[in-house]
Formats: C-alpha cells, sequence, structure tokens
C-alpha cells in the first residue's frame, strides 16, 4: 500500500470562525452568547463545533447565526475557517 500526502479531516460545512475573527474585542463575550442562544447550545465546546465546522447547522441556524453578525457590523465573509 503506497500512501500518497498528507490525510486531513473533511469538515461537514463552513464554520464561522472569520465572522468571530472580525469581531472588536469588546463585543465578542456578548456575540458568543448570543450565538450560543441562536444556535441553541449551552457549553463553548458545542459552540466550536458549529464555528470550525464539525457539527453541521439548519438554514435557520445559518440565518440566526447571519443575523447575530450583522448586529455587531460583521456583514462579509463570515463564512469559513
Amino acid at each position: 500500500m503506497v500512501i500518497t500526502g498528507k490525510t486531513t479531516k473533511a469538515t461537514k460545512c463552513a464554520g464561522f470562525r472569520r465572522g468571530l475573527n472580525q469581531v472588536r474585542v469588546g463585543d465578542y463575550a456578548q456575540v458568543r452568547e448570543e450565538l450560543m442562544t441562536a444556535l441553541g447550545v449551552s457549553n463553548r465546546n458545542s459552540l466550536a463545533a458549529y464555528a470550525s465546522g464539525r457539527q453541521e447547522m439548519k438554514v435557520t441556524q445559518a440565518e440566526a447565526v447571519e443575523g447575530v453578525f450583522n448586529r455587531f457590523g460583521v456583514t462579509s465573509n463570515i463564512w469559513g475557517v
């Protein structure tokens, strides 16, 4: 058996880590809390799974995430890790 190249773990969907990186430091805690509410999660590990794209979100959850980012001035380049 010949192994060529590195194997990488494929993500199910695009996360929103790029959007989180654009949030102002002073607003980060509030954005994180609103994202957790929008996604219906209660801990940071679950939020991290959605943010990195390891957990696939529903269409309604994706719309809610976009709404949270829009309220805090992040309107472009939200999706991606």
